[in-house]
């Protein structure tokens, strides 16, 4: 961890860890045989990288192409099965995924120095008189929060945020410097990260001779809970319905949402990903960086798409997606070990 951004909340002793990763006592020490049991008080002190431990620092164990016959000493989370590809001096936790678990515990055991909730509204910030503040919340400088807005107990909202008329914000949700925020309703534990625009008119006109005419928009966008919004991300609200994004859904940098998508739970968008208007991605989509999808495209659920893929036709579930133009890569395999299998034949 750098320490010089980021601070442990509290002492972290192995057995709170166990305890965070609903680990057994039990289980740990039998795995650990070649220690004592005093080994449940062992100190952790840093957060590291796999290669970078050291006595009294953690990681995580998933990558085997890793040179893990040069780490000796510290904490390692990993999968039972791997148990045997690390060195015996090494303190194993036991956890069927690694990342999550020690994902796990970054939330618990760290602060970010410069965001902490400090319950204070700047006195450069603008709160109209009917806005609904909760309890714990904090304001940054020169942030605009306009009429009938209602912001939930322990938010953070950013430096020069603007939150207009009649939005709302749910609990422990996290907005950063310069987002603007229209016509949108946020779920509880929602983050976004800087320069992101939400909710602002759509790209939906129609030609005319005289003058192209850019349709009013009359929808808005709602986000649900626990959703991650990257840095300058657009998304657009919706032209008469709503713009929908789920919960859980985790957006990257730079992505483009056009007015009227729905996107369902668990969805994950890569950078730079584009979605034209009336897009609808099923729940457990995987999309890679650079995708553009046309409008009124439905993708099913569990589908994997691969970066700079570009898709002009609905997909089903559990697709595996790729190309330009966007082909079923599983279709495409049986495809090529068919013709494979006939160029056999025929030289048979």
């Amino acid at each position: 961890m750098n320490k010089h951004f980021f601070q442990m909340k509290r002492k972290v002793l192995l057995c709170d860890v166990l305890n965070d990763l609903n680990v057994s006592n039990h289980t740990f020490l039998n795995i650990n045989s070649n220690f004592d049991k005093n080994i449940l008080k062992y100190q952790i002190d840093d957060f590291v990288s796999f290669l970078s431990l050291k006595p009294n620092s953690i990681s995580f164990f998933e990558n085997k192409k890793n040179n893990s016959t040069s780490v000796n000493s510290g904490v390692c989370i990993i999968k039972e099965r791997n148990l045997k590809l690390i060195n015996d001096n090494i303190i194993k936790i036991p956890y069927q995924n690694p990342k999550l678990g020690f994902s796990k515990l970054l939330e618990i055991y760290f602060t970010k120095n410069n965001t902490k909730l400090n319950n204070q509204i700047h006195p450069t910030a603008i709160v109209h008189k009917t806005a609904l503040i909760g309890e714990n919340v904090s304001i940054g400088a020169y942030s605009n929060i306009e009429e009938g807005v209602v912001i939930e107990n322990d938010v953070f909202i950013g430096t020069r945020v603007n939150i207009s008329f009649n939005c709302k914000i749910g609990k422990r949700s996290y907005i950063s410097s310069s987002v603007y925020i229209e016509c949108s309703i946020l779920g509880d534990d929602v983050y976004v990260a800087p320069n992101s625009v939400i909710g602002k008119l759509g790209f939906s006109f129609t030609p005319d001779t005289g003058n192209t005419f850019l349709t009013p928009h009359i929808g808005a966008v709602t986000i649900g809970d626990g959703t991650n919004i990257g840095s300058c991300c657009t998304i657009d609200r919706g032209l008469i319905d709503n713009t929908i994004i789920g919960n859980y859904v985790m957006i990257d940098n730079q992505v483009h949402i056009g007015h009227n998508c729905v996107i369902a739970d668990y969805c994950v968008l890569a950078g730079q990903v584009g979605l034209s208007g009336s897009v609808k991605l099923e729940k457990n989509v995987m999309m890679g960086g650079d995708v553009s999808i046309k409008d009124n495209i439905t993708i099913g659920e569990n589908s994997i798409i691969a970066g700079a893929t570009k898709i002009f036709k609905d997909f089903p579930k559990n697709s595996k997606i790729g190309g330009s133009p966007a082909q079923d890569l599983m279709n495409w395999q049986r495809l090529i070990i068919a013709q494979k299998q006939l160029l056999k034949k025929r030289k048979n």
